[in-house]
């Protein structure tokens, strides 16, 4: 038995528990940012009743369940969507620290824990509004930075570190934002700056990546809500919420993007995998 693992399990049970308690606070952006509700001064409450919600009533995920999915007060249906949230991000916390930063509490933790719950809310919000609120973009921006910081920790300074995030910033954001002149607002601007602090977060490989798997994301969606629509004769409203896709795909990426990209580099024969002396992992060089 590996008792190394059993910390590891332990610190990774801390940090669902506080993916949890953030995505309560999630719930709470969600609901009132659209509403334009002060979600720092005024209580927490009932939706339908407007009675004041108490501690009892808001701890993360069991409070539903103990109460059934009703209010305490007017019995009233709470949403699954708040623990959906709660759970969806207390997971992907414990996913980030056990794959992504490699059972590593540090700044990049931080960083990329960040950059998942803002890409959750923006989501959210614009399939309920159609717009992405910039204090989303920003949060994930100050993410891409904590990852940048700890790399800088860890590695030192590498310029073409930098520039590669520098880029980053520049790539699926200038791609958006032409095909958003093109189409004369066809693309919103809430998702160039999302794809800008991306980019800054994966650099522009993965973000370009992302931008790839988003717009089939969005593609796939479009088709098949066509085909619904066209089969019960109902008219379709052509906009779509970008967002979803676009988080989906940058997810992807931040767990599993570079062995994509070195998968797909080395079946095209562009590059040949070779044994990083950092890490002793395998990678691909260029031919």
């Amino acid at each position: 038995m590996d008792y190394m693992l059993i910390p590891k399990l332990f610190i990774a049970f801390f940090v669902f528990l506080m993916g949890i308690c953030i995505g309560s606070f999630l719930n709470v952006l969600i609901y009132r940012i659209p509403k334009k509700e002060n979600f720092t001064t005024t209580n927490s409450h009932c939706m339908t009743c407007n009675h004041r919600l108490y501690a009892k009533d808001l701890v993360p995920l069991f409070s539903w369940i103990f109460l059934g999915g009703k209010c305490r007060y007017c019995k009233a249906k709470i949403s699954p969507q708040y623990p959906i949230v709660e759970a969806f991000n207390g997971i992907m916390y414990a996913l980030v620290f056990w794959f992504v930063t490699d059972g590593q509490l540090n700044l990049a933790t931080v960083g990329y824990c960040l950059a998942i719950s803002a890409l959750i809310v923006a989501s959210a919000i614009d399939i309920k509004i159609m717009e992405i609120p910039d204090s989303m973009w920003v949060t994930i921006l100050v993410g891409g930075i904590l990852v940048y910081i700890n790399d800088l920790i860890t590695n030192g300074f590498i310029f073409e570190n930098l520039i590669e995030r520098v880029i980053g910033f520049f790539t699926a954001s200038t791609i958006l934002f032409v095909l958003a002149v093109i189409t004369k607002g066809g693309m919103g601007g809430g998702d160039i700056k999302l794809m800008a602090a991306c980019g800054f977060l994966l650099g522009w490989q993965l973000v370009l990546l992302s931008l790839i798997f988003g717009a089939l994301s969005g593609t796939i969606y479009f088709i098949v809500v066509y085909l619904k629509n066209r089969k019960k004769e109902e008219k379709m409203d052509h906009k779509v919420p970008f967002a979803p896709h676009l988080a989906l795909a940058v997810a992807v990426c931040i767990f599993v993007g570079q062995q994509f990209l070195d998968w797909y580099l080395f079946v095209c024969g562009i590059t040949a995998p070779h044994e990083c002396e950092a890490c002793g992992g395998t990678h691909t060089h260029v031919h």
